[in-house]
Order: C-alpha cells, then sequence, then structure tokens
C-alpha cells in the first residue's frame, strides 16, 4: 500500500465529511502496489484532512471518500473568506439529514460559526433602502410537500414531510402527526437559534390537503423569540 499527503493552499474551502465540518487544509492519497511492478496508479482514494476550528486540533482524518464530501462554504472572491448563501446552506442540510447519522441544523451551524462562515440572505423585493439597495429578507414562507405511505391506518397515520429548498430553509420530518409537528418545530427553533438576529419569521403551507391542524399549530409560533 502506497499513501501520500498532498498539502492544499489557503484559503481553504469548508467541507462536511463524513459527519465532519472543517476547513479541508490536505488531502490523503492511499493505492495499492502495482501487481505488474510498472509503478502504475490504479485504486486510488482520496481522503480529506480538515482543521475543524477552536477546540480540535488541526489534522483529523475524515474517513470519509473526497468524492462523498460536500462543500459547505467555498471562497468569496470578493473577501477571500469562506461564505454561501442560505439556499446552498439548505442543500447541505438536506445533504445531512439524508444521512444514517446525521449531526444536525445545530452543530452544523455552530460549526460554521467558529469557521467564521457568513450565509448571504436573499434579497426581498419588497423591502428597500433609502438609497433603492435592497435589504435582506427577514419572512420566510415555507411549502411543505406531505406524503401519507401507501397502507397507512387511519388511527395511526404515518406521513412524510419534506419542504422545497427554494423557499430558504429546508425541513424534513417523518410520523405521526405529532411527531411531524415535534420535529417540525424542533428544526424550526434551531434555525431561529442561528439566525436570530436575521429573522422575523418562519411559517409553513402546503397545498397537499393534509396536516392542516399541524400547520395551524406550526404557525401559532412562527416569529422568532
Amino acid at each position: 500500500m502506497n499513501s501520500k499527503i498532498v498539502k492544499l493552499d489557503a484559503p481553504y474551502q469548508v467541507v462536511y465529511a463524513g459527519g465532519r465540518i472543517g476547513r479541508h487544509i490536505a488531502t490523503l492519497i492511499t493505492w495499492p502496489d502495482d501487481p505488474e511492478g510498472k509503478g502504475e496508479v490504479f485504486g486510488a482514494h482520496q481522503y480529506p484532512i480538515l482543521d475543524e476550528g477552536n477546540e480540535f486540533a488541526a489534522g483529523t482524518l475524515a474517513e470519509t471518500d473526497l468524492e462523498d464530501c460536500r462543500v459547505v462554504c467555498p471562497i468569496s472572491k470578493e473577501t477571500g473568506l469562506p461564505a454561501t448563501n442560505l439556499y446552498w446552506l439548505a442543500s447541505i442540510i438536506e445533504f445531512d439529514l439524508q444521512q444514517l447519522e446525521p449531526v444536525g441544523i445545530s452543530y452544523i451551524g455552530e460549526r460554521m460559526q467558529i469557521l467564521e462562515c457568513s450565509v448571504a440572505f436573499p434579497n426581498d423585493p419588497q423591502r428597500r433602502r433609502d438609497d433603492g439597495s435592497p435589504m435582506p429578507q427577514l419572512e420566510f414562507d415555507i411549502c411543505l410537500s406531505i406524503f401519507s405511505p401507501q397502507g397507512s391506518w387511519e388511527d395511526n397515520r404515518q406521513y412524510r414531510v419534506r419542504s422545497n429548498k427554494a423557499g430558504g430553509f429546508y425541513f424534513e420530518a417523518s410520523g405521526t402527526a405529532e411527531e411531524v409537528y415535534r420535529d417540525l418545530d424542533s428544526q424550526r427553533a434551531e434555525y431561529f437559534g442561528l439566525f436570530s438576529d436575521q429573522l422575523i419569521s418562519i411559517r409553513f403551507h402546503t397545498n397537499d390537503m393534509e396536516l392542516d391542524d399541524v400547520i395551524d399549530r406550526l404557525n401559532e409560533h412562527a416569529n422568532c423569540p
């Protein structure tokens, strides 16, 4: 077995790698010996080496192939610092929730803050400053797609719920109506915690004629505390 560490140059992208989030500072490349002795490289694997910031020493090896990682924050050409937008963050949250052991919204947001990632909010077409420049959107209305699997019994009906990322925030929940309510309410509370200075409200609606009571209950607490 052969290996080589390729150090990357700053500034570093912030990546999601196997449940870890950190600056991608180097890559470990491994490949088996060439059985024919020609020195050719085949069957190579690449693993990111991270700097997770704060309490973690730089140099953590993420035990996942580089191709299975996702860029959380690329480097802004304007500032030279890691930056992204709300829609891309929604894609990262969706990717996390699809993992066998998701790390969660709060963890992702916490690490992004530690690693000095900025998140740009979309412009509000209804609001402009005195000089005519656009103002960021502070209120969001999230459309939920609601599906009830075939064979779900009325007295214990199950649901699968997910949001449209184009709304700005990603939500996903499954289970009974009460479980869906608790999951969506908890996820919204995590977003409020991350963006308490940038949010006024997150409301929900659906076009699927399901879970109206759940949505009404959620919208009773739509404003950021």
